[in-house]
């Protein structure tokens, strides 16, 4: 059966787009699998819902980057403080990249959004406000455009 993963409805005979296959959905279908309760659907977003995923898999995407820049900074002062105190021990080192990894996984647990095949989250962002479109071709006009518009 073909599936939505945002609204869970049927997507067959509709337009939608397919779901990368990836890691994640492997290992979440192997587990399902595991304890028999797969339903082995195909996943797709529909058309209705392609900005509202795309959106979602932006935020997932910025949000491993902070949690990746956050997991590193405090490895490095959990480390950090061992030298400065004048101990080194393996475990500790061990415990720190444990924590690191942990809080990795929480932006996989809390944020994760598949890609969809084809289509890049930057690629369909949502429209600018009529407001900003001048300022935006302004920016792509160059200084040189802006001041013979004065």
């Amino acid at each position: 059966m073909k599936v939505c993963i945002v609204c869970q409805k049927d997507v067959s005979g509709k337009s939608a787009k397919p779901i990368k296959e990836d890691n994640i959905i492997r290992l979440i279908r192997a587990l399902k699998q595991t304890f028999r309760i797969a339903a082995n659907n195909e996943l797709y977003v529909c058309e209705d819902d392609l900005a509202v995923h795309l959106q979602r898999r932006r935020s997932f995407e910025r949000s491993m980057i902070l949690f990746g820049v956050l997991s590193a900074i405090v490895v490095v002062l959990l480390i950090g403080t061992m030298l400065l105190s004048g101990r080194f021990e393996i475990w500790a080192v061990f415990s720190a990249l444990i924590v690191g990894v942990f809080i990795l996984l929480l932006a996989f647990v809390f944020r994760y959004a598949p890609a969809v095949e084809g289509v890049s989250s930057e690629e369909k962002k949502p429209p600018l406000p009529e407001e900003l479109k001048p300022l935006e071709e302004a920016g792509k006009a160059g200084p040189k455009a802006r001041k013979k518009k004065k």
